[in-house]
């Protein structure tokens, strides 16, 4: 008998490991297209483009030109490669720049002491609302001034209220980039699963007929079940380096010899693309079947490596009806003693 006792269940064990690893090679090659197309540093851009559009910095002017001179600032263009924009910004650079594009609007009187700090606050503070309202209607101008009706008139709680505008849209960012991140998922999914033609009828077929095949799978698994859950994390360590992430990947992530081995034995293009041995064309039952077989494969790849991780540990911890091997026999329960009234 095998691991679970059922050779269904060790079918459906292979199948979910087979999905698995096909997840794993799917989010790598995410990942790299990901680096390729900086598609970070678009999404990022079309969230501040959201923020800083629609204000003019004169009446009547060009609604482009706050976000700009965003773009033109210092610390701005030193963040850009090639012309191209950074795929991460720290919150408190946006609210560095945005502050100083606006105090700069409404300069402070000249003033020979030095102020106490509470004056000092405040001043600078009446400085930023100055600037907002020197500007002419508009997206930036609304927003802020928005903001600052909950800062109680403190630079601090202002600068705080900015920050907290950026990090709600840098959120629906993040929304934007996985949606897109899980159509490329499918793209991939679709050409992998093609190239490989890993077809989940096949798959499941191989594994009933061949034991040797379907045990050694099982036993993979259960190796595949004690390593990490499979996550790539990208972290931008350096905030003023955004052009060179830390992309981190577990052991999780990583395909075996072995695992690549028993993918070598269960997918690929054994036999003639179009033709049989007879070299008649394949029936539409045939077609109709590889089909179907394709689009499960790509619809599970699409769910991710962290699902069928999950699936695959569930399963492998399940203890059928029985004795477990290290539990020792008990003893016989005590007798009650209590005295009958």
């Amino acid at each position: 008998m095998g691991l679970f006792n059922s050779s269904v269940l060790e079918v459906a064990v292979g199948v979910i490991f087979v999905y698995l690893l096909l997840s794993i090679l799917c989010t790598s090659a995410n990942e790299w297209v990901a680096t390729m197309t900086r598609r970070r540093g678009e999404m990022l851009r079309k969230g501040i483009q959201q923020l800083l559009e629609n204000q003019a910095l004169v009446e009547k002017g060009n609604d482009s030109a706050f976000l700009k001179l965003f773009d033109e600032h210092p610390l701005i263009s030193s963040l850009q490669q090639d012309k191209k924009p950074p795929a991460y910004l720290a919150p408190r650079t946006f609210v560095a720049v945005v502050m100083d594009l606006l105090t700069a609007r409404a300069p402070l009187p000249v003033t020979p002491p030095p102020l106490p700090n509470d004056m000092a606050s405040a001043a600078r503070f009446q400085q930023f609302e100055d600037g907002v309202r020197s500007l002419p209607t508009g997206n930036v101008k609304t927003s802020i001034l928005a903001l600052l009706q909950r800062s109680d008139r403190n630079i601090n709680a202002a600068q705080a209220a900015v920050e907290g505008w950026f990090n709600d849209a840098m959120d629906r960012v993040n929304g934007w980039y996985k949606r897109r991140t899980q159509i490329w998922t499918i793209i991939i999914a679709f050409f992998l699963t093609l190239v490989a033609n890993a077809n989940t009828i096949n798959i499941v077929r191989k594994l009933g007929s061949d034991p040797v095949l379907r045990t050694a799978v099982v036993e993979e698994a259960k190796v595949r079940a004690q390593k990490p859950r499979p996550t790539i994390s990208v972290d931008y360590l350096d905030e003023d380096d955004p052009t060179n992430p830390t992309i981190t990947r577990n052991e999780g992530n990583e395909l075996s010899k072995t695992e690549m081995d028993l993918l070598g034995q269960m997918l690929g293009w054994h036999d003639n693309v179009f033709f049989d041995r007879d070299g008649y064309s394949w029936s539409k039952q045939i077609w109709l079947e590889r089909t179907i077989g394709w689009l499960l494969t790509i619809l599970a790849i699409s769910l991710g490596a962290p699902f069928w991780f999950d699936i695959l540990n569930k399963i492998a911890n399940i203890r059928f009806v029985g004795k477990s091997p290290i539990e020792t026999s008990k003893g016989p329960e005590k007798q009650d003693t209590k005295p009958l009234a």
